[in-house]
């Protein structure tokens, strides 16, 4: 485990493979509607499975809770730069993760791809639907939503794939829907695509869902 700051929520979890088989690395960042008790815990799978895939790996932990959309933003960045590997970085994020992954890339011209499992990409609808108890009101605080908004941020030179189950109740699929359509009307290199599924057989190494992720790294990473 790597540590890049102070707060015992500022580490990088690294996963090795026993022998590489791709090019550059992948970073898994985890959902949880950006509130403290979901962990880094979750992605501990698809790493680990990517890492079993001759993938160089690594699972972000970042400091979460009230307030925290430019702490999130930063800690991401300097975990980013412990990535070793040369080559493509692709970011995973799933839910919450997703909007910190490509708010990420909008920032930082290191990273080639953004896979979004059932992802957050535009907070002000998710604020209109007051999804979680008011999640985003409590992530921003106060705060601007436009620098952390992902469909604001677009185009940016990251290609974004979004994939969304249609039985999802925790983040709508009208979502992702939207997200796409902005997407193509603003120039934005991306993939679409819904599965079957609710919010977290992303998050299960042995769904087809997460098959699909691991599918879409092979363009960049083999």
């Amino acid at each position: 485990m790597m540590h890049y700051g102070p707060h015992p929520d500022q580490h990088l979890q690294f996963f090795e493979p026993e022998n590489v088989m791709a090019k550059g690395a992948v970073m898994i960042i985890h959902g949880g509607y950006w509130r403290e008790k979901y962990t880094a815990q979750l992605g501990v799978p698809l790493a680990q499975d990517l890492a079993n895939r001759g993938i160089p790996s690594y699972n972000l932990e970042y400091r979460r809770g009230t307030g925290s959309a430019a702490a999130m933003l930063a800690d991401a960045r300097l975990a980013l730069g412990l990535i070793k590997e040369d080559g493509p970085i692709t970011l995973i994020g799933h839910s919450a993760g997703a909007q910190l992954a490509c708010v990420l890339a909008a920032n930082d011209s290191r990273v080639s791809q953004v896979i979004s499992q059932a992802g957050l990409l535009d907070i002000e609808y998710a604020r209109r639907l007051a999804l979680s108890d008011g999640a985003v009101d409590l992530l921003l605080d106060g705060a601007q939503p436009a620098a952390y908004n992902p469909v604001e941020l677009w185009p940016m030179a990251a290609r974004v794939i979004i994939f969304h189950g249609r039985d999802d109740e925790d983040v709508p699929v009208k979502i992702a829907r939207l997200a796409a359509q902005r997407a193509a009307a603003l120039g934005q290199d991306y993939r679409f695509a819904l599965f079957a599924g609710d919010h977290y057989t992303w998050i299960d190494p042995h769904s087809s869902q997460w098959a699909a992720c691991v599918g879409a790294l092979t363009p960049l990473h083999y």
